[in-house]
C-alpha cells in the first residue's frame, strides 16, 4: 500500500503470552480513483444502471452510431467492463476516441485512466497526464480529482502535494465526493495544506454521507481514535456499519472487534465472529488472527486450538508474520490435528480464490503482529 491516505485499522489480539494485545495502525488510505475498473469506484453503479439490459445497451449503441458523444462514451464503458457482451478494451478505446473526438469529458478521462494503469495500452504517465488535464481544464471533477493523484504521487511528474490540493479543491466545489475524501486526508496528514484535523473530519463527513466507502471508514477511525472531533465509539460503530456494509474489509474486522468486546455497541459474539469471516474472506488476514485469537483463547466460544491454529495458517499464507505463533500453536495440538488445520486452511483459500501472498509482503516485525503497512 502507497502512504497516500488514512486508514486506521485496529486489531485487538490476546493470544496468550506471546501474543500481546496490539493495535493495528498504518497511514490513512486514498480513495483509488485512478483504477479504471472496480466495483468500488465512486460512481460506477450509476453508469452500469444505463447498461443493465440488453434493451438498454441496443439503444445506447444506436445513439453512439449516430454520433451522439455521451452514448459513445457509455458504449466504450460497457466495453471496457463487459457488460451485454464480451470484455473488448480494443473496440472500449475506439468508442472512448470517438467521444473524446467531441470532447466527452468522461471519455477524455478514461482514455487517461488506461493509460495509468497500462489496460488495453501501454502504460504511460505522460499520456495520463494530457488526457486527464485536458479533461480537468474543462472542468471534469472525475478528473480533476485523477489529476490530483497523479500530482501527489509523482507519476509523471515531480510530486507536487500543493497543485494536487488545488486539483482537489476544484473538484470538491463541485461535490465530488472522491476529492472531498482526499482533502480530508491532505489536512488529516498535513500533506500539501497545514494539518487541520477538525477541518479534515469536516470533508471525510462530505464524503461519508454521499456513499463513499474510504471516507466512512476514515471518519469511523477518527471517531474511534479521537481525531478532530471527540472521542464517540457509538459514532464509530455507526459509521464502520456503513463501510461494512458496502464490503469493506477493514470496517468489517474492526465493527467485528468492537463486538467482541462490547466498545460502543452490545457486547455479541455471534456478530463479531459474522464480521471477522467476511473480513477475512474479503482478503482482510488481520481478521484471520483475530479469529484465530477469538478460538484459542475461547473468547465466547468453546476454545478450540486446532481451529486456532488454521486461521493462523490462513493468515500466514495471506502474508501476516504469524511464524512465532505458528510455532507456539502447534505445540498445543497433535500432528493429526497439525495437518487437518492445514487441509482445512488450503480448502479455505482454495474455496475463496484468495493467492497466497509472497513472502516480501510479510511483517517484518518478530511478533508477526506489530504495526504493519498494508
Amino acid at each position: 500500500m502507497s502512504s497516500v491516505g488514512a486508514t486506521l485499522l485496529l486489531v485487538y489480539l490476546t493470544l496468550g503470552s506471546t501474543l500481546t494485545s496490539a493495535q493495528i495502525a498504518t497511514l490513512p488510505t486514498m480513495e483509488p480513483v485512478l483504477r479504471l475498473s472496480t466495483s468500488g469506484r465512486f460512481g460506477q453503479d450509476q453508469l452500469e444502471t444505463q447498461l443493465h439490459t440488453p434493451e438498454q445497451i441496443a439503444k445506447i449503441r444506436a445513439r453512439a452510431d449516430a454520433g451522439f458523444a455521451r452514448d459513445q462514451f457509455l458504449m466504450g464503458y460497457a466495453c471496457s467492463q463487459g457488460l451485454g457482451q464480451p470484455q473488448d478494451l480494443s473496440q472500449a478505446i475506439a468508442w472512448y476516441h470517438k467521444a473524446a473526438n467531441q470532447a466527452e469529458p468522461a471519455a477524455i478521462t478514461e482514455l487517461g485512466r488506461m493509460y495509468v494503469n497500462g489496460v488495453g495500452v501501454t502504460r504511460d504517465y505522460q499520456k495520463a497526464l494530457e488526457w486527464l488535464r485536458r479533461a480537468a481544464a474543462d472542468g471534469y471533477a472525475p478528473a480533476q480529482t485523477d489529476l490530483g493523484l497523479l500530482y501527489f504521487q509523482g507519476l509523471g511528474v515531480t510530486p507536487d502535494h500543493e497543485s494536487a490540493v488545488r486539483w482537489w479543491e476544484k473538484a470538491a466545489k463541485q461535490d465530488y465526493a472522491p476529492a472531498e475524501s482526499n482533502l480530508g486526508v491532505a489536512y488529516l496528514d498535513g500533506v500539501g495544506v497545514s494539518g487541520d484535523p477538525a477541518r479534515a473530519t469536516q470533508w471525510l463527513r462530505r464524503a461519508a454521507d454521499a456513499g463513499l466507502i474510504t471516507a466512512q471508514f476514515d471518519l469511523a477511525s477518527c471517531y474511534e481514535t479521537g481525531r478532530g472531533v471527540p472521542q464517540d465509539l457509538a459514532a464509530a460503530a455507526a459509521w464502520y456499519q456503513k463501510a461494512a456494509r458496502q464490503g469493506h474489509p477493514g470496517a468489517q474486522n474492526n465493527l467485528a472487534s468492537m463486538y467482541q468486546s462490547g466498545r460502543g455497541v452490545p457486547q455479541d459474539t455471534a456478530r463479531a465472529l459474522r464480521f471477522f469471516l467476511l473480513s477475512v474472506g474479503n482478503g482482510n488476514m488481520k481478521a484471520a488472527i483475530n479469529l484465530a485469537n477469538t478460538f484459542r483463547g475461547g473468547n465466547g466460544v468453546k476454545p478450540d486450538s486446532e481451529l486456532a491454529y488454521m486461521w493462523l495458517l490462513v493468515a500466514s499464507d495471506g502474508g501476516e508474520d504469524v511464524r512465532e505463533a505458528l510455532q507456539v500453536a502447534s505445540l498445543e495440538i497433535t500432528e493429526r490435528q497439525v495437518n487437518e488445520a492445514r487441509q482445512r486452511a488450503g480448502a479455505w483459500h482454495e474455496q475463496h480464490r484468495l493467492e497466497p501472498a509472497s513472502s516480501d509482503l510479510a511483517s517484518s516485525a518478530s511478533s508477526g503482529l506489530a504495526a504493519t503497512r498494508r
